[in-house]
């Protein structure tokens, strides 16, 4: 490991005698990174954010958390759960910088206002934000762009940059050659690039050829440990008999549930599960597929949640957890899923549930939007209770890759190659 990253003993650490009279290493400082996204609502990159503030080696790094807009959801749920050693920074720190987007996080923004709002944007919000972001910038060593919304500020300022993309580039991308053009001249202005695995990094190499500096993967981390807490947790069951659960966003653009309420009807019909289906998460969508339930006769059995702050204690409640996704970049809730144990079905999708799930040996993977393979595989794990076991066994192993100390070398060792360039 570079001498960068050798760290200051923990002061509040433990102590003997023996340590008074051995000579100790010189004290190093920690290296102060910048983690940036531009606002928090319900999605997964956020989780997976929280995430990272929570699992990051306190020994190498110290870590700051900017957000550009202060949205509701941020203040009414994820604030609370950045840690409090991590310092927060709100870009648009002025209630007059934000006036456009709070009418958006309403609801109440015309065509002729998202008009307004990109005119203001451009004249007012992103030079004060430029200034905000140099100023951070002499403070910390690397900026974490967490979702790239920095992208057209990246590589200035004389600090190290990297960009974490989060979807998988060809199900974004594709015959999109324009935007393909616009985001290669962007992400070349990073000093590395991070995929989330090995088939997304696989796509970029594809997409953007020699344009990127440098090209990570970096999965997300999961604190294991955490999780199986939150699973523990007290809460009512959501319904009256055994079931199964989906941890998704309500976005059928992605996240495909009208395959899995196909399915998933199939199975009731042929009456060979008790199981109900629970289905956690709130979206656009939500309307449309409790009605999609209702008219396949199974309204009675499936269960509409909406979000939850910890999905996790009904996770740790079910028989499985199923994704029935498009495409991914790498899903939280399967990494989670498997840190709780639980048996996992899972879309072959591009891209994360194949690499998560190790081409099928940690859980099972079906064709995309195919109603008939994905009834095939709840109705396989949820009659052979066998199977169960075996899948619960291997989760438990699987997890471990994702968990905090590999997470931190992963790092540890992205921020090196960086900051090695950054100081010859």
């Amino acid at each position: 490991m570079p001498t960068a990253f050798s760290t200051r003993p923990n002061p509040s650490g433990p102590r003997n005698s023996s340590a008074v009279s051995q000579p100790r290493e010189p004290a190093r400082e920690r290296i102060p990174v910048l983690f940036h996204i531009v606002d928090f609502g319900d999605g997964g990159i956020e989780s997976s954010l929280i995430q990272w503030l929570r699992v990051f080696d306190r020994e190498r790094f110290v870590v700051t958390l900017s957000v550009m807009h202060p949205s509701p959801a941020f203040h009414d749920r994820f604030r609370a759960l950045v840690p409090q050693d991590v310092g927060i920074e709100i870009l648009a720190d002025k209630p007059w910088l934000n006036y456009f987007q709070s009418r958006r996080y309403a609801r109440r923004l015309s065509k002729l206002g998202r008009v307004g709002r990109d005119v203001f944007n451009t004249l007012a919000v992103r030079p004060y934000v430029k200034r905000r972001v140099a100023e951070l910038a002499r403070k910390h060593a690397l900026i974490v762009d967490y979702d790239m919304s920095l992208r057209r500020l990246a590589g200035r300022f004389g600090t190290a940059w990297l960009g974490v993309n989060h979807f998988s580039f060809d199900a974004r991308l594709a015959n999109r050659n324009r935007k393909k053009r616009r985001l290669s001249a962007q992400f070349a202005r990073y000093d590395g690039v991070a995929a989330l695995n090995e088939h997304m990094a696989e796509e970029a190499r594809k997409m953007f050829g020699g344009a990127l500096k440098r090209l990570f993967v970096l999965p997300n981390a999961i604190d294991i440990e955490r999780i199986r807490d939150n699973g523990a947790a007290k809460e009512a069951p959501p319904c009256d008999a055994p079931y199964i659960i989906s941890v998704a966003r309500l976005d059928e653009i992605q996240k495909d549930h009208r395959t899995l309420l196909r399915a998933y009807a199939d199975l009731v019909r042929g009456a060979e599960i008790e199981e109900h289906l629970v289905i956690v998460g709130d979206g656009a969508f939500r309307g449309e597929l409790e009605a999609l339930a209702k008219d396949f006769g199974i309204a009675e059995r499936v269960h509409f949640t909406g979000y939850r702050n910890n999905p996790h204690a009904l996770v740790a409640g079910a028989r499985l957890q199923v994704l029935s996704s498009r495409y991914e970049g790498m899903p939280m809730v399967l990494l989670e899923a498997l840190a709780l144990g639980k048996p996992v079905v899972a879309s072959d999708c591009p891209t994360g549930p194949r690499e998560i799930l190790g081409d099928g040996r940690f859980g099972i993977l079906f064709p995309v939007g195919s109603v008939e393979q994905l009834a095939d595989a709840l109705r396989r794990v949820l009659t052979d209770e066998s199977l169960r076991t075996r899948m619960k066994e291997r989760a438990l192993e699987r997890a471990q890759e994702y968990g905090i100390a590999a997470s931190n070398e992963r790092f540890a060792r992205c921020a090196a190659a960086l900051l090695a360039v950054e100081n010859p």
